[in-house]
């Protein structure tokens, strides 16, 4: 039947479950992890089917890890990563756990930092259900004979290099993986990496790892491609592979593409994409059951005023935001009067950001005068916005249109008020543009976001599959 899992990565991205977004007040005397919540732990449904948990991100008792302290380091190798993450309880027990050896975060180093035994040990002490090779990633990547002609030799000896050192892992890899499952009883199932610089090596790493013994094999290395590129590759791969050989994507799942990776042999893929979309870009994913379509839009966005950010933006353009004022109060594109020349810049900004945040509350609690919150909100984002403090080219008033146009229109509709993911019941002040605990708060909404729009095409290509058999 056809199946596709989805991993989400972890960095420890975790919110504070206490956090107040209308009071933005968190936990008093806040410890980090101690008083945080994972996705899984605040979502109503769970936002995944598994979580990736890399080498290089809890680091080792010798190795400092990129993410995580030598504390935390210590309890994941004490606990296990099932315990660690908070996945211990029934309720999360069809919850995989994938491990890697994070490979992007050592790029740029000649070797891997790590040994295969410290990668078993990680796998072992961790109980992993499933574990990658140690394998030293690829990115260039020529889409066709013409770009492979292009490519500097240079570059072409350092990806053969490279993967002549994850295929050589992978075999002592497997063997040794073989051992410790069979010597304790306990079993993970092992993948091996193929890393490419085109279609011909990418090929050949996947003949030589099934030759090898593999039987799930992780595609590495593709994340900067372009999706008819990545697709074209997954085609030819889906051709030459055995029957039984499954395929994982490493770090890269656009989830428009699912019924192309089913057909293709991929049967999981890991990327953290819909949280940082949501923490960066300050997209906002709906699901549309109807219409079986993800929708992104952008949400609305209250920069924090006394942030850094806008501080120094204020510095940089007090004589730009007080002429903006000026000419907004003459226009009425504002509710309050700043009227008075005494007030400092930083007096006028506050009084803006506190209307602004004012009336979004009450809009959101009654939906009611809409046309002042949104006069509001606007009035705040020209004042904190270097694009409005400075000349205005036609092709950037286009996009400071379009970008006004994309959230009036989430402030009409609003989704926040439907939707029923665990976030976004608290109101819009959790999951707006503007603090990490609301930026990720609306990054793990979209991962339920995503999650659901997966399962729904599964779904339906299930019962596609059923109708056809009959």
């Amino acid at each position: 039947m056809t199946t596709f899992n989805y991993y989400f990565p972890d960095n420890l991205d975790f919110v504070d479950p206490k956090f107040n977004g209308i009071t933005n007040e968190k936990t008093k005397h806040h410890r980090k992890y101690d008083d945080d919540a994972y996705p899984h732990e605040i979502l109503k449904e769970l936002p995944y089917n598994g979580m990736l948990v890399s080498l290089a991100g809890v680091g080792t008792m010798q190795k400092k890890g990129k993410y995580y302290t030598q504390e935390l380091t210590e309890d994941f190798y004490y606990y296990g990563a099932k315990k660690f993450l908070r996945l211990n309880q029934d309720k999360y027990s069809s919850v995989l756990l994938m491990g890697d050896c994070g490979a992007f975060d050592y790029v740029n180093e000649p070797e891997p930092p790590f040994t295969i035994d410290e990668l078993i040990e990680f796998y072992d002490r961790g109980g992993f259900d499933c574990g990658i090779s140690l394998d030293h990633i690829v990115f260039p990547y020529a889409k066709d004979d013409e770009a492979l002609k292009a490519m500097d030799y240079a570059d072409i000896r350092e990806a053969e290099r490279r993967i002549k050192i994850t295929l050589d892992n992978a075999v002592l890899f497997l063997e040794r993986s073989k051992v410790l499952n069979t010597s304790k009883g306990k079993s993970f199932i092992p993948y091996g990496v193929a890393h490419g610089f085109s279609k011909e090596s990418f090929i050949s790493s996947v003949k030589k790892l099934e030759e090898i013994g593999y039987t799930h094999i992780t595609i590495g290395g593709m994340i900067k491609s372009k999706t008819p590129d990545l697709l074209d590759l997954l085609e030819t791969l889906s051709s030459i592979k055995k029957k039984e050989t499954q395929f994982h994507l490493l770090g890269i799942c656009r989830f428009e593409n699912i019924p192309a990776y089913a057909k293709y042999g991929v049967t999981s893929a890991d990327s953290t994409s819909p949280l940082m979309q949501g923490i960066k870009a300050g997209k906002y994913f709906e699901f549309n059951d109807d219409a079986h379509e993800l929708i992104q839009s952008l949400s609305i966005r209250i920069r924090q005023c006394d942030h850094d950010n806008v501080q120094k933006l204020i510095d940089k353009h007090r004589h730009e935001i007080r002429s903006l004022v000026v000419k907004m109060l003459n226009n009425n594109e504002m509710d309050i009067d700043l009227s008075n020349n005494a007030l400092s810049t930083n007096e006028c900004v506050k009084r803006l950001e506190t209307d602004c945040i004012k009336k979004l509350k009450q809009y959101d609690a009654t939906g009611e005068h809409f046309d002042a919150t949104f006069k509001a909100l606007m009035a705040y984002e020209k004042v904190t916005t270097a694009d409005h403090l400075a000349e205005i080219t036609p092709v950037k008033q286009a996009i400071l249109n379009k970008d006004k146009l994309r959230v009036k229109k989430f402030l009409l509709e609003r989704p926040w008020k439907t939707c029923t993911c665990g976030v976004c019941e608290s109101g819009i002040m959790n999951i707006i543009f503007r603090s990490n605990q609301t930026n990720r708060r609306r990054g793990i909404h979209n991962l339920a976001m995503v999650t659901k729009h997966k399962d729904k095409v599964i779904d339906d290509m299930k019962s596609t599959m059923i109708k056809a058999n009959k």
